[in-house]
């Protein structure tokens, strides 16, 4: 029976290299999935030390040296580099578990569907961004003059992908987009252009990765990439028409107060008015000092609401974190810089909003952008 650890030492563990490819090279397009169970990892290896077969870390999201397995008794089995390779490697510092299988499957699929329709291999560039599993996306350009094609892998959608979506260039490249990622897909449906929905299944030890192929009759199924044909491009959605404004409502004339208004003659207030008079009028006569005076109505105090706060962080200062987040990740300078410039100004204004945990959140997010400028 396979046994699972679940101490707190596994489930830290769970977050190295659990993904490689096997072969002669780190260029293999066999992508393989290391089992956590500890019964099932021991039948893994000794299946592929029978055969000879040498590991890799993948070319795609790796760093291409070569990999073994590690099976104790508290941790979760997984690969790792041998030496000081570990702390180089990008993928062993940001594993992402069985999700790292995705970028060589996607690739190699990828790489043999342009040679099909003849267009060059084309050179692959992997956008993992920080804190952001799920805006995974790879970049295959080609030489200049040829198309090039974009898969996003995950749910979510950073910044440079829906401009790109929405620019003139978006137009001239080929679109995979995971199944999930609704955002994305509605910003390509309002541009016209097509795509692939994908997604990946998961079999024994790898993954198999799917595009739904529309019929006509927009029914379709899942199948290999190899059979996806790209529909012609539509035109754009035009935009929903605006809301007319409407005018602002007149405002009603100020109604005079009790004291300002003049009585109304033969009324219940002149009648007490006069009576007033009458009383003060003797009152002088008799020489008495403490004649009454006539009252005077004060009008209402009208209470100004005081404006309700909403608590919540500003939705200029979260856009302003995610667009710092991926200049970090591109390694852009000048927009580094001035994303840095532009959340000090708005953390200053913001602090008392701020609760203490987000403040620390962003106080090191600008630290270490600035430490890197």
């Amino acid at each position: 029976m396979a046994r699972l650890r679940s101490t707190s030492a596994a489930a830290e563990d769970r977050r190295r290299v659990q993904t490689a490819v096997k072969g002669a090279t780190a260029d293999s397009e066999d992508a393989v999935i290391l089992p956590i169970e500890h019964d099932a990892a021991i039948e893994f290896r000794e299946e592929h030390r029978a055969t000879g077969t040498e590991f890799w870390c993948g070319s795609v999201n790796g760093c291409g040296r070569k990999l073994f397995i590690r099976i104790g008794d508290d941790k979760i089995p997984h690969f790792y580099h041998q030496g000081e390779a570990e702390s180089s490697c990008r993928l062993a510092q940001r594993s992402r578990g069985r999700h790292d299988i995705e970028p060589p499957i996607a690739w190699a699929e990828l790489r043999r569907w342009r040679v099909s329709r003849g267009l060059p291999e084309g050179k692959v560039d992997f956008i993992d961004p920080l804190e952001k599993h799920d805006g995974r996306y790879l970049h295959i350009s080609g030489p200049r003059g040829t198309r090039d094609t974009r898969i996003v892998l995950g749910d979510l959608t950073i910044v440079k992908v829906k401009d790109d979506a929405r620019s003139p260039q978006g137009r001239e490249w080929d679109w995979f987009v995971h199944h999930s990622n609704t955002e994305l897909r509605g910003i390509l449906d309002e541009q016209g252009i097509p795509y692939g929905p994908i997604r990946f299944s998961q079999t024994k030890d790898s993954a198999i990765m799917q595009v739904f192929l529309a019929a006509a009759d927009n029914v379709g199924d899942w199948g290999r990439v190899s059979r996806y044909e790209p529909a012609p491009h539509r035109p754009p959605r035009p935009p929903a028409p605006a809301i007319p404004a409407q005018a602002a409502p007149r405002p009603a004339p100020a109604r005079p107060s009790a004291s300002s208004r003049a009585p109304v003659p033969g009324s219940t207030h002149e009648r007490a008015d006069s009576l007033e008079s009458l009383r003060a009028r003797i009152a002088r006569m008799r020489g008495s000092d403490d004649a009454p005076t006539p009252s005077r109505k004060q009008a209402p105090t009208t209470k100004t609401p005081t404006p309700g706060s909403d608590g919540q962080l500003p939705a200029e200062l979260a856009e302003a974190m995610a667009q710092l987040k991926e200049a970090l990740v591109l390694g852009d300078r000048r927009t580094r810089a001035r994303c840095v410039r532009r959340l000090r100004a708005l953390r200053r204004r913001h602090r008392a909003q701020l609760a203490s945990e987000d403040n620390r959140t962003i106080k090191a997010l600008i630290n270490q952008a600035s430490t890197s400028i």
